[in-house]
């Protein structure tokens, strides 16, 4: 049995940096498969990032080998389909994306993503809920004078299925919105008038995480996303929190594979209902 391990990059690989599914394969080699990771936002344009699956034994010292620069990215709204353009950009990890200026997404629309590469293909659709609002965010202070947590506030709709993710970026700090921890629940287990919890996302990839913490820090100017997604988007952010928060856990291992709406690949393309405020912790 030989041992392979999936990387996805981009957002997911400055989170954990670690591997994010593994599997034994009796096959002497693993066939490869395109690694997708995308979004596309309520009135943003669609961001990409591709890569390929990366076999342990391989070695992880070039990962941007695996990056896939000419691959073919289609994005459709089922009236009109862009292909987008790559190009580096140094807010990523690996810095390379495709995403276009020609569509903007739209609360309410499906939104159906097509890669290529060398012959492969891999599918994915996701849909953008509708945006809920942040009503409001308050820094709470922690046990010690100097550590934050934010609680965000907002309503929600219990006469409807929702799913939600919270996500944080530090200005100066952090180059992309973090997952926060335990940032991903459905209205299923929260109140009608919400006041959910936000720490601080993790990234061996920014400055803070050479001494990391899950609290914020007095003069952290901190922009805190309420992300409305389905529930694709809900299955694969909660595998992806269950996978960096519970696996270190020597007594409770973690050892289920992520989640993935990617037919003929790895990875995730959700659509974002994104609700955005900031606050200074003082």
């Amino acid at each position: 049995m030989k041992p392979y391990c999936i990387y996805t990059l981009g957002l997911i690989l400055m989170a954990c940096a670690t591997l994010t599914a593994c599997m034994e394969e009796e096959d002497a080699e693993l066939q490869t498969q395109l690694v997708v990771e995308g979004w596309i936002e309520d009135g943003g344009y669609p961001v990409v990032l591709l890569g390929e699956t990366h076999a342990i034994d391989a070695g992880m010292q070039n990962i941007e080998n695996y990056i896939v620069r000419w691959g073919k990215v289609t994005i459709s709204d089922g009236t009109d389909s862009v292909v987008l353009t790559g190009g580096y950009d140094n807010d990523f990890f690996p810095p390379y994306k495709y995403t276009t200026f020609k569509m903007t997404g739209q609360a309410g629309k499906t939104y159906t993503l097509t890669a290529e590469y060398r012959g492969q293909k891999a599918t994915a659709v996701t849909t953008i809920p509708h945006p809920v609002e942040l009503d409001s965010l308050r820094a709470i202070r922690s046990e010690s004078d100097t550590l934050f947590y934010i609680k965000a506030f907002f309503e929600d709709n219990p006469d409807e299925r929702n799913y939600y993710g919270l996500f944080s970026k530090r200005h100066g700090k952090d180059k992309a919105f973090l997952l926060s921890f335990m940032g991903v629940f459905s209205n299923e287990v929260i109140p009608t008038h919400v006041a959910a919890d936000v720490y601080c996302g993790t990234s061996v990839y920014t400055e803070a995480d050479k001494n990391a913490s899950a609290y914020f820090k007095k003069g952290d100017l901190v922009q805190v996303k309420l992300c409305h997604i389905d529930q694709a988007s809900y299955e694969f952010w909660k595998s992806y929190s269950n996978l960096n928060h519970l696996s270190s856990n020597m007594f409770f291992p973690y050892t289920n594979d992520l989640e993935s709406n990617i037919r003929g690949g790895k990875g995730y393309w959700c659509g974002y209902g994104a609700s955005t405020l900031s606050v200074r912790i003082e």
